[in-house]
């Protein structure tokens, strides 16, 4: 559910201007080795066109690039992945089970309203091998526009890279480091924002609220091996995938999912959760094998590690009694619901409730030294307000032009940052409009986000 960088935040001065790609007939060179149908182009890392030998390869089936890669990568053959990216227009009606449940109503409730989430996201995606274009149930989608800086989709499978765990940490061997990647769905209520966001000439950032009914899931997979564990494999009998990295195929296995829904019974409209592959589980289909870990509607705003080790209980959290023991172990700050890929000192819900830009630090900086000032990322915020921005000594600051909320998704965050921050170029559109926020103060403080 997060990308865990650590940074700072400092005043983006100079909220600049548009300039325009020029577009013509044909952009840039043409490439080889993409999918069949495609249209294959020579780029740089940034999307720019590149004449050949192609540093990168932009594969366009559409109007956002599928994946912008460097030839090797694809240089095996086999299935591509394919972004889908025909963001419908209307929310469709009734679709959104879950909505009937109680989120709130104990472990029972919590669990139900998790597998629901679960089970709709699953409904037709297990059969299609989560390819959304061979799923005859119900259309998923993808965030546009992740394939630039140092975590780009891979082509494979579209997996971007998630936080690498280095043990002890989750019963990792010590100092042997684990890498993670995930791929994220969007169901047709929630396309809706995606389009009315980034489907025009430059992002609009009015449009960045999700409806009721919208949903999205994340499937999380780790390329630890029975080996990197100090016990038991915990990930025995996972799916696996084998995706594409810069030092070639890798097998990686199922260890997390994450799920969230806009819900107008929250107090932040959102609803989040995660659960965590229980290698004990029997289902006959090992994706089925996720049991859930939490289930959180808001922060717990002033609920503290104190609080925790005095047997407080959390108001607007609830953790499943369905958790396997390495992910009951592993929850976020004073027992938050977190997923075992993401930083104990963060929540599910709070590192989202970060999504703005300019960007925000998704967790507390190694500068907060009291719960006080942590507490600035547990506040209960709405969609539509901002977290704001602090300075390196983790106090609030108002900055001019004030942050523009989006709505809890950082994978929006990162698509809106590529162009509107960094300039990277859409190759498959390359007509549309390209906004630069100038950084003139510290620019290492607002690198790229990872989701």
């Amino acid at each position: 559910m997060r990308v865990i960088q650590h940074f700072g935040s400092h005043t983006l001065r100079n909220v600049l201007l548009a300039t325009t790609v020029i577009c013509t007939p044909t952009y840039g060179y043409a490439a080889s080795g993409c999918a069949p149908g495609s249209t294959c182009l020579s780029v740089t890392a940034k999307g720019a066109p590149a004449p050949e030998p192609a540093p990168f390869i932009a594969q366009c089936t559409g109007a956002f690039p599928d994946f912008i890669t460097r030839p090797a990568m694809i240089s095996n053959g086999g299935p591509l992945f394919k972004l889908s990216q025909s963001y419908p227009s209307s929310v469709p009606a009734n679709d959104a089970p879950w909505l009937n449940i109680k989120f709130a109503d104990g472990v029972t409730g919590a669990n139900s309203y998790l597998y629901a989430l679960r089970d709709y996201a699953f409904d037709g995606m297990i059969d299609a091998d989560f390819k959304p274009e061979a799923n005859s149930v119900r259309p998923w989608f993808h965030m546009p526009l992740m394939n630039y800086g140092p975590h780009p989709r891979e082509p494979v499978h579209g997996l971007t890279s998630e936080r690498p765990v280095t043990g002890p940490e989750l019963g990792v061997k010590p100092g042997v480091t684990i890498h993670n990647y995930a791929v994220g769905f969007y169901n047709a209520a929630g396309a809706v924002t995606i389009g009315q966001v980034l489907g025009g000439a430059s992002p609009d950032l009015t449009k960045a609220q999700f409806p009721q009914g919208a949903m999205t899931f994340k499937i999380l997979f780790s390329d630890a091996t029975p080996n990197d564990f100090q016990g038991a494999d915990i990930l025995d009998g996972a799916p696996q995938w084998t995706i594409a990295t810069a030092a070639g195929p890798q097998l990686v296995r199922l260890m997390q999912m994450d799920v969230a829904a806009v819900d107008s019974h929250s107090p932040t409209g959102w609803v989040f959760g995660t659960f965590a592959f229980d290698r004990n589980a029997t289902d006959a289909s090992p994706w089925r094998r996720l049991r859930p870990v939490g289930l959180s509607w808001g922060n717990d705003f002033g609920f503290t590690p104190a609080d925790q080790q005095a047997g407080k209980k959390l108001t607007e959290t609830t953790i499943s009694d369905q958790a396997p023991a390495y992910a009951a172990s592993h929850l976020g700050w004073a027992g938050r619901a977190n997923g075992p890929v993401d930083n104990p000192i963060s929540g599910c819900l709070s590192c989202h409730s970060t999504a703005q830009l300019p960007a925000a630090p998704i967790t507390f900086p190694n500068s907060c030294a009291t719960d006080a000032q942590k507490m600035l990322w547990f506040r209960d915020l709405k969609g539509t307000e901002p977290f704001g921005s602090v300075d390196a000594s983790c106090n609030p600051i108002t900055t001019t032009p004030p942050p523009k909320p989006l709505d809890f998704s950082l994978q929006l965050s990162v698509a809106v940052q590529n162009v509107m921050q960094f300039g990277d170029i859409n190759p498959c559109s390359p007509s549309a409009s390209i906004m630069n926020i100038r950084v003139d103060d510290h620019p290492g403080e607002h690198p790229r986000i990872a989701r």
